[in-house]
């Protein structure tokens, strides 16, 4: 599409590459990042969906119970998985031999597209962009963490996968799966 390093894959368009690797913090994961998951597995034969620490971020979730909503979240896709990985997102595409780098395109198109270039530059794996769709484009894991650290975590219906919800509505108060208390 006349960018170095990302490629748009449009709704229906398949590819012949077999694994996919989907990065990101997860966190927690919302139903945005369930869409480009379940793009991403009818179009690679595996998909592999990187929990990585961003040592910029402080973490809401432990990254073992992102892991675990991940996993929960994904159980009904036979040819995904999920694992943790630290460090540059380049270093867990080549431990889990990817192929491609899936990304979410969305409101952060142009941070996407520079990161892309940068790991096509250093990996020489391609990034390839799954447009959000209107319905979860403006979703976003600080919008989800924002209304649970303010206490209206009946609000992320819907918003969140299944067993997000129900990991967050257990005990709303309990924050021995967090990073640290708010």
């Amino acid at each position: 599409m006349g960018t170095v390093g990302a490629t748009v894959v449009s709704v229906g368009e398949t590819c012949d590459v077999s694994v996919a690797l989907y990065p990101g913090s997860f966190d927690p994961i919302h139903v945005g990042h369930l869409a480009v998951i379940e793009q991403a597995a009818r179009h690679y034969d595996k998909v592999v969906v990187a929990v990585v620490t961003n040592p910029a971020k402080a973490g809401f979730l432990t990254v073992a119970r992102r892991v675990d909503l991940v996993q929960a979240a994904i159980a009904h896709l036979d040819n995904v998985r999920c694992a943790s990985h630290h460090g540059l997102t380049v270093d867990a595409a080549r431990a889990e031999n990817a192929d491609v780098i899936v990304r979410g395109a969305g409101k952060e198109w142009a941070f996407e597209m520079s990161m892309a270039a940068l790991n096509k530059q250093m990996t020489h794996i391609e990034t390839v962009m799954i447009p959000a769709s209107p319905e979860t484009r403006w979703v976003s894991s600080t919008t989800i963490r924002t209304l649970a650290n303010a206490g209206h975590v009946d609000d992320l219906r819907g918003l969140v996968p299944a067993p997000v919800f129900a990991a967050l509505c257990d005990d709303p108060e309990d924050r021995t799966n967090r990073q640290r208390s708010r």
